[in-house]
């Protein structure tokens, strides 16, 4: 298959398939077409929080544009202050701040706090967001112990806020599927290699799939049902356009989808039958898998409790297979 750009737009040779195969690359190319032209639409339509304040500087009351001109000017200082020290810095009170988030649509403080971090998670490269993160640390013990508190929190958080149940719902979901694919880009590719050793241990048959060769990633997709699939969607800020088009093809295809990601109304979650959230902010600035890699071990653990004993059959029939495949290896000199 090859790809031909064309502007914002992609096409791609359709290779030779059989009628059904067709029919599911078809949807594939259609969804990243359509994924590609919609992404396009909403970086020209959406603001982010600070072209939102700007966009509405003009209708607002004086005490307002004192706290926009805050916002536009220190948009990093503001993702660490608490409610109290924003309205004393910018000279008003705590319920004018509130409003102000409430005229932007926004239901709370925090959620402010959560717009400026995402901003600036996109805008601002990894090691100056670092930085940031660490400015406000008075020495290295300090630092240390910030660090070492926002870490057993998320974990805390994110094995509290996943119920046994909703682990179990997972493990079911992988116990049915013949062959599970994980999908995953940047940062996110990490504890996807984390999960896919873990699945491997276990005997599953899974893998990553690499989103930028479509070709090898349908034939991968298409060489069984769409129901004895199993796509496992990992994603956190800034969500991945690739990973979310192949979730949705995957869901228009009836093929099972779960998703490892940070909050419900991410663009996987609606997707998938099955959605455990990781808390994976790390200090504002920066994301830690920690309680994602936590929560991965837990997935481990109890898919290896709820899974029956083999029989003596499997074990005499598995320990002849793995003694005849160590022979093989034994003698160096053996030719085939």
């Amino acid at each position: 298959m090859v790809k031909v750009e064309h502007g914002a737009a992609y096409e791609w040779a359709a290779p030779r398939l059989p009628a059904v195969q067709k029919c599911l690359y078809a949807l594939l190319r259609l969804w990243y077409t359509s994924r590609r032209t919609e992404s396009l639409h909403t970086e020209r339509t959406t603001m982010d929080i600070l072209e939102q304040t700007r966009a509405n500087y003009g209708s607002f009351s004086r005490p307002r544009q004192r706290i926009s001109d805050f916002i536009l000017n220190y948009p990093e200082q503001c993702c660490f202050l608490s409610l109290r020290s924003f309205a004393q810095q910018v000279g008003t009170t705590e319920v004018t701040v509130l409003n102000f988030c409430r005229g932007l649509g926004l239901g709370s403080y925090m959620d402010l706090k959560k717009a400026l971090q995402d901003y600036l998670i996109v805008r601002v490269n990894a090691g100056d967001r670092l930085k940031l993160a660490v400015a406000g640390s008075g020495s290295a013990q300090d630092l240390y112990q910030r660090v070492c508190r926002a870490e057993r929190e998320a974990l805390q958080s994110t094995l509290d806020g996943n119920s046994v149940e909703l682990l179990l719902a997972f493990t079911q979901a992988l116990r049915r599927a013949r062959r599970i694919f994980i999908a995953a880009h940047d940062f996110s590719r990490f504890p996807a290699g984390y999960l896919e050793h873990r699945l491997l241990s276990l005997e599953l048959d899974c893998c990553i799939l690499d989103l930028q060769a479509r070709q090898d990633m349908f034939r991968r997709l298409s060489a069984q049902p769409p129901q004895d699939g199993l796509l496992i969607a990992i994603t956190v800020p800034p969500y991945g356009n690739d990973t979310i088009a192949l979730t949705r093809y995957c869901a228009s295809i009836g093929m099972p989808v779960a998703a490892l990601t940070d909050r419900p109304d991410s663009p996987v979650a609606r997707c998938a039958q099955t959605t455990l959230l990781c808390h994976v902010e790390l200090m504002g600035m920066t994301n830690s898998f920690t309680s994602m890699v936590g929560l991965v071990d837990t997935l481990a653990m109890l898919y290896t409790f709820t899974s029956g004993a083999p029989t003596q059959e499997e074990k005499t029939c598995r320990d002849t297979l793995h003694r005849k495949f160590d022979s093989c290896f034994s003698d160096p000199n053996t030719s085939i």
